[in-house]
């Protein structure tokens, strides 16, 4: 079964970080030879889009802190979850396996990657 898309050309039901991210990177690079790698990127999208929610929740909270079962005091529970779905942000763009426009073993540095995660990330801010 196909995933709908977007008059954009992204997959149905991405937020703004996720149509970011899917056009920055079909803009640049051509998976039209690598399907597999589509599904990657749609993933990472929908990633980037919970990772863009998460943040929302916790800029907006008051404290970080909140009141746990036994009244003591906790981390926000949208926390970890935005940690966790920013490690998997980053290891599903590294996986795509973009070629680097300097290196030809077609692996993203470091540097490419943060830069990937972080527009998605700031999409929405200017």
């Amino acid at each position: 079964m196909a995933t709908r898309k977007k008059a954009d050309g992204a997959p149905a039901g991405l937020r703004a970080a996720g149509t970011a991210l899917w056009q920055r990177i079909t803009a640049e690079y051509d998976f039209t030879t690598a399907p597999e790698r589509l599904v990657l990127l749609e993933e990472a999208c929908r990633c980037a889009d919970m990772v863009e929610r998460l943040q929302k929740i916790v800029d907006g909270a008051e404290d970080l802190r909140v009141r746990g079962s036994q009244g003591q005091p906790v981390s926000l529970p949208e926390i970890p979850e935005l940690r966790q779905h920013r490690a998997q942000l980053m290891s599903l763009v590294k996986a795509l396996g973009c070629p680097d426009d300097e290196s030809d073993d077609g692996i993203l540095t470091r540097s490419q990657i943060g830069k990937l995660g972080a527009a998605a990330r700031w999409s929405r801010r200017g």
